[in-house]
C-alpha cells in the first residue's frame, strides 16, 4: 500500500452536523452499484462455502474438525456487518429478510443462565453459567445489533444491542477503578471493550434520546482520556498496560465524538472527533496492517465519520483497501482467504480458510456501496 493523502485539520462544524439520510434517499452512484454487486457475491461466496446445513449456522473455518466448528463472534460479526450494509445501501424485501434472519441466528448467544448477569457468549448455544466471556465481543456484536436496527428498523434488533450494553456495564465495568475489562478473567482493561460500548452508547443516546446513554457515553470517554490516553500520539492506548494505539480502537472513539457531536450539537466533540482523526491518520497512514478482521472495522467507522462530513481522503483510503483486497486477498473462486497485500494470515492473527478474513473483506466492499463518492472521485 504505497497511497498517500493529506488531511488538513480544518473546522467543518457545519458538515459534522449534516445527517446522511438525505444522501441515502439518492440513487445510487455506478461506483456504489459496482460495491454493491462485489457484497452481494461475498455473501454468497460465504454461504457456499462455510454455511453447516446440519446445525444450520456458519462455520468458524473451512475443512475444521473441530467438536465446536461453528463461529465465535469474533469470527463472524464482519458478516454480520456486511448483510446490514447491504440492507442499508439498497433497501428491499431480499435484503431485509437477510438482515433480520442473520438478527435471529445472533440471538443464539445470548446465554440467558449466564452469571452474574445474562450476556451474550462466544459460542453459539453456551449455555454455562461460566467459563470465559469476553465484553469486547458484546460490545461488536451490540453495534452489529444496532446495525440491523438501522437497516431494518427492528425493534428486536435495538433490544439485543442495549441488552449487548447493559451487560457490559454490569459485569465488565471496574466499579472501583473505572474502566472495562477485556474478559471475565480482569487482567487488564482493553482498547477494545472501550470504544465498541462508547461507540454504542452514543449511537443509542442518538437514536433513543435517553440521557443515561449520553451520561454513559461521556462516563466512558472521560475514563479512557484519563486512563487510555496515549499523549505523545494523541489517540487512545489498546490497554491500561499498554498505550500503543491500535486502528480499530481509533475508528469507533472518533465515530462515538462524531455521534455525540450530532447528536447533542456540542462542537466540542466534532472538533475532538476531527483531531482524533487527524492523529490517527498521522500515526497509520494507509499501512495499518494489522489484518482484515481488525483494520476493517476501522475502515467501517472511518466511512462512518466520512460520512458524517469527515475528510473525503478517508473515502479514498476505504477505496483503496478495496482495490487491495479484490487484488491481492481474492483467490479464482472468488473467496477472500489472504491479507489485503497478499501475504497468508498466519502473519495476522488468523488461520487459512477462516471465515472472518472473507466476511472482513466482503464488510469493506459493503459499507463502501453505503456511502456516496465525494465530489472529486468519479462515480
Amino acid at each position: 500500500m504505497a497511497r498517500r493523502f493529506i488531511l488538513p485539520l480544518v473546522l467543518l462544524a457545519a458538515a459534522c452536523l449534516a445527517s446522511p439520510a438525505q444522501a441515502a434517499k439518492k440513487p445510487l452512484s455506478p461506483t456504489q452499484k459496482t460495491y454493491l454487486r462485489m457484497a452481494e457475491r461475498g455473501v454468497a461466496k460465504a454461504h457456499r462455502y462455510w454455511w453447516d446445513k446440519r446445525r444450520h449456522w456458519y462455520r468458524d473455518r473451512r475443512g475444521s474438525h473441530s467438536s465446536h466448528p461453528l463461529a465465535t463472534i469474533w469470527g463472524i460479526v464482519p458478516l454480520f456487518e456486511a448483510v446490514d450494509a447491504i440492507q442499508i445501501a439498497s433497501p428491499s424485501n431480499r435484503h431485509r429478510r437477510a438482515v433480520r434472519n442473520f438478527v435471529r441466528g445472533a440471538e443464539r448467544y445470548w446465554n440467558p443462565r449466564r452469571r452474574p448477569v445474562p450476556g451474550f457468549a462466544a459460542y453459539p448455544g453456551d449455555r454455562r453459567t461460566g467459563g470465559r466471556i469476553w465484553f469486547d465481543d458484546n460490545g461488536w456484536w451490540g453495534l452489529a445489533f444496532f446495525d440491523a436496527y438501522r437497516a431494518t428498523h427492528s425493534r428486536r434488533a435495538l433490544d439485543a444491542s442495549r441488552r449487548a450494553l447493559s451487560f457490559i456495564m454490569r459485569a465488565g465495568w471496574d466499579r472501583r477503578h473505572g474502566g472495562i475489562w477485556w474478559n471475565n478473567m480482569r487482567k487488564f482493561k482493553a482498547g477494545e471493550s472501550l470504544a465498541s460500548s462508547t461507540l454504542l452508547a452514543s449511537l443509542l443516546y442518538k437514536e433513543l434520546h435517553r440521557r443515561s446513554y449520553l451520561r454513559l457515553a461521556q462516563r466512558l470517554i472521560a475514563w479512557g482520556d484519563d486512563s487510555m490516553w496515549n499523549e505523545q500520539h494523541g489517540l487512545y492506548g489498546a490497554r491500561d498496560t499498554n498505550d500503543s494505539p491500535m486502528p480499530y480502537v481509533e475508528g469507533p472513539m472518533i465515530s462515538a465524538h462524531q455521534t455525540l457531536c450530532q447528536a447533542t450539537d456540542i462542537q466540542a466533540y466534532c472538533i475532538r472527533a476531527q483531531q482524533l482523526a487527524q492523529n490517527a491518520y498521522g500515526l497509520f497512514g494507509d499501512s495499518f496492517g494489522m489484518g482484515p478482521q481488525f483494520d476493517s472495522v476501522y475502515i467501517h467507522w472511518m466511512l462512518d465519520y466520512y460520512s458524517h462530513g469527515g475528510d473525503p481522503a478517508w473515502y479514498s483510503l476505504a477505496r483503496g483497501v478495496a482495490t487491495d483486497a479484490v487484488t491481492n486477498a481474492r483467490t479464482s473462486n472468488g473467496v477472500f482467504t489472504r491479507a489485503w497485500d497478499g501475504s497468508s494470515m498466519y502473519k495476522h492473527g488468523a488461520r487459512p480458510g477462516m471465515l472472518r478474513t472473507h466476511a472482513a473483506s466482503v464488510s469493506v466492499l459493503a459499507w463502501l456501496a453505503t456511502v456516496r463518492p465525494p465530489a472529486t472521485v468519479s462515480g
